[in-house]
């Protein structure tokens, strides 16, 4: 976008939506403590790393001897070609300088033509662990990286570029976790990104464990990747050809060999950014883009799977669009009792907007009133779709599996009543991608209804429980490393669309109907993870779903959440490894939110709490109605680590909503708790709030610290621009779940 165009759009927005959110979107455009559209996501999250750094990374330079008795010979193998000496130098005594000592360098020199790069290496030639080569001709990175490896004689290589660093313990953790595992043939850790001065690191990839979702959706293991030797000689090493992505193209050919796959959630490298590095603008390299093709392209060639590459321009990849090989039928499973008007919606909009055809719909209703039967029995044989009508205390997994018991399809596709479909190809992308044969459940990306607010794309498994991915997130902006732009695997999807074979569903046990309303899902997708299956979010199949963004919680009824309570302990009485540990997550992200940042002493709530004051101040509290305050609190969450408490409030005939933040307060018998909250964006709040004027920076969200209040009933009330309001609502924190 040229200069006078990005003026004109700041003048546009400054026009419509008004100056506050003018530089709210130019602090998302450039980074500066904002991401995309959501306030949230980028708050001080620069700091939060550098608290991580000195909470975590006090004792690097400590070994254990006796806790790593196997110590094989590691091969670093480094392309060298024209780098800076100072660059090089660093990137060499980062491997000198490991804790670590069975080592080896191999440094491959592509003929650089500037003469302080063989000056330099010259220096370390007297040093017995350092191999160097200096190749007469260039033959650029692969052919380079192959040079080096043939000096190498360790069980395992490790790949560094010439102007990056490894953490001072990299070799060390690699080899700490083959004396716990001495069958692992892939390792590979985090990593951040360092300036090119060398002076300053920050973005950190904390990444997942093995998902070969992900991987096929974008490298993510990238550095630092250690390899077993055998295997690499095997395939042959990096291949000429796909320069550019010629680890990426070795690491999927590699991962075919072997499914020892280990992940150290470290950070152990140090990419270095330089302007004509992918470290800092993944445009600085464009013949990359067609080597990650051609690399995606002969790995699903390799593997026999039909599919269409499709390019992505926003995050530079290329999503696989995996077919739907023999049109299989598709029996959708969907319960509904009373609620006939939503349910039409979905049907309407699934049989008049799906492209894909070969489905079949069971309709399974545990007691509608006479007058709702009938409407469901007269538009379902309309329709020549299959109604069960039984009877029934509610029970989900129960009337899935029934709907699963009265269909024949090859596919089951479990889905809400309340969903509404949106586009055309949705079905059949999920199909393409349920029919592989390591997959489990296949989910989709749910937003709320006409908007781009998330409210669902995976769940992530948290020490407080399952958490929806990025839910009341902006899907514009671009989450941690494009999660909610490009198919990641999850722990588990949510079945409001869930897809799966029926040979999988049969074979994990269908729902477990001892999971009547809460987390069936979760323990279904678990069940299949523990059968070897990966579960997986298809990003571009959208749908709206029409849960409501006001239904509150369960957990402010009572005999709800002593449910919620005991599923949840059953859950995990199940799956203990699966608490808090998430394998496709990283235990460095935080567990307060579900937007992936890092996990860092500066938290927004933390630094917003105010002491709680006495009950003698109560009286500003007492008959407070102005009508002059609009507002709704559409989220109210609750676990044993935080209360969530999100919604919008805005001030009729008040020129400074966008301005002015929400104050909460939460109202107890003994003391009231003031927060601070934080400014979200949201489009058409005018339409929603019925107010006039520049109101779009109007909503808010509050992370409150549980630990940090006690046991009981708050009354909510909210401030804004001075005006101080009662907003009926009430939330429980009622001990840990």
């Amino acid at each position: 976008m040229g200069l006078l165009k990005k003026i004109k759009t700041a003048v546009t927005i400054t026009r419509e939506e008004g100056i506050y959110v003018t530089w709210y979107k130019f602090k998302a455009k450039f980074g500066i403590g904002l991401a995309g559209e959501n306030a949230a996501y980028f708050v001080d999250d620069e700091k939060r790393y550098q608290s991580w750094m000195k909470k975590n990374e006090t004792d690097l330079n400590i070994i254990n001897e006796e806790g790593v008795p196997y110590k094989p010979l590691i091969s670093v193998v480094v392309p060298v070609y024209n780098v800076s000496t100072k660059m090089l130098k660093e990137c060499i005594m980062s491997v000198v300088n490991q804790t670590y000592n069975n080592w080896e360098l191999c440094l491959a020199d592509d003929a650089s033509t500037m003469p302080e790069v063989r000056r330099c290496l010259k220096s370390f030639e007297n040093n017995p662990k350092i191999k160097i080569k200096y190749r007469d001709k260039n033959g650029h990175i692969s052919r380079s990286t192959n040079s080096a490896i043939e000096m190498a004689t360790g069980e395992y290589v490790a790949f560094m570029d010439c102007d990056d660093v490894l953490a001072v313990n990299a070799l060390y953790e690699v080899v700490k976790l083959l004396n716990k595992d001495k069958n692992l043939d892939f390792i590979y850790s985090d990593e951040d990104k360092l300036s090119e001065d060398g002076k300053h690191r920050h973005q950190p990839h904390f990444k997942p464990d093995w998902s070969p979702d992900t991987m096929m959706s974008l490298m993510y293991t990238c550095h630092l990747g250690v390899y077993r030797k055998k295997i690499g000689d095997e395939i042959g090493w990096l291949r000429t050809g796909f320069e550019g992505a010629q680890d990426y193209d070795f690491t999927l050919r590699f991962t075919e060999k072997t499914k020892s796959i280990g992940h150290i959630p470290k950070i152990l490298y140090h990419w270095r950014e330089r302007k004509e590095s992918t470290a800092i603008n993944p445009e600085a390299k464009g013949y990359i883009v067609e080597a990650a093709k051609k690399a995606k392209t002969e790995a699903l060639e390799r593997r026999g799977y039909e599919a269409e590459l499709e390019w992505v321009s926003n995050i530079y990849q290329f999503r696989v669009n995996y077919k739907a090989v023999g049109n299989p039928k598709v029996s959708i499973v969907i319960p509904s009792k009373d609620n006939f008007e939503v349910y039409k919606r979905c049907i309407d909009t699934l049989t008049g907007k799906t492209l894909y055809k070969n489905y079949e719909i069971i309709t399974v209703d545990n007691g509608s009133s006479d007058t709702n039967r009938q409407k469901y029995e007269k538009y379902i044989k309309e329709k020549g779709q299959k109604y069960i009508y039984m009877p029934m205390e509610f029970n989900f997994s129960k009337m899935c599996n029934i709907g699963v018991e009265n269909s024949d399809g090859e596919l089951i596709l479990l889905l809400n009543d309340d969903m509404e479909i949106i586009s055309g190809e949705w079905m059949e992308r999920m199909v393409g991608h349920a029919l592989l044969p390591y997959i489990g459940a296949v989910g989709a990306k749910l937003l709320y209804p006409n908007s781009t607010l998330i409210q669902h794309t995976g769940v992530f498994s948290f020490d407080s429980g399952p958490s929806h991915a990025l839910c009341r997130y902006d899907d514009n902006t671009i989450f941690n490393f494009c999660r909610n732009k490009i198919e990641y695997n999850y722990s588990a999807v949510t079945a409001a669309c869930l897809m799966v074979t029926r040979k999988k569903y049969l074979e994990a046990g269908g729902l477990d109907e001892s999971f009547a309303v809460a987390y069936n899902d979760v323990k279904f997708c678990f069940d299949l993870l523990d059968k070897g299956y990966y579960n997986v979010v298809r990003a571009d199949a959208v749908l709206y779903h029409h849960e409501s963004l006001s239904r509150g919680s369960d957990v402010l009824d009572k005999a709800k959440y002593e449910r919620l309570v005991n599923e949840h302990r059953r859950l995990y009485t199940a799956y203990p490894d699966l608490q808090g540990k998430d394998p496709f997550y990283n235990p460095n992200l935080t567990m307060r939110r579900g937007d992936c940042t890092v996990e860092g002493e500066v938290e927004v709530t933390d630094l917003a709490c105010k002491a709680g004051f006495e009950a003698k101040d109560f009286a500003m509290f007492d008959n407070v109605i102005d009508e002059s305050v609009k507002f709704s609190i559409d989220d109210i969450v609750v676990t044993n680590r935080h209360i969530i408490i999100g919604g919008w409030c805005v001030v009729e005939n008040s020129k400074h909503n966008n301005r002015d933040k929400t104050m909460l307060y939460l109202v107890g018998k003994e003391k009231v708790y003031c927060y601070d909250t934080e400014k979200l964006y949201r489009e058409n709040m005018n339409e929603l709030t019925g107010v006039e004027g520049k109101i779009n920076l109007s909503n808010f969200r509050v992370y409150i610290n549980s630990f940090a209040i006690p046991n009981g009933e708050y009354k909510i009330f909210l401030k804004k621009s001075g005006k101080m309001c009662d907003t009926g609502r009430v939330v429980e924190k009622m001990g840990e779940i």
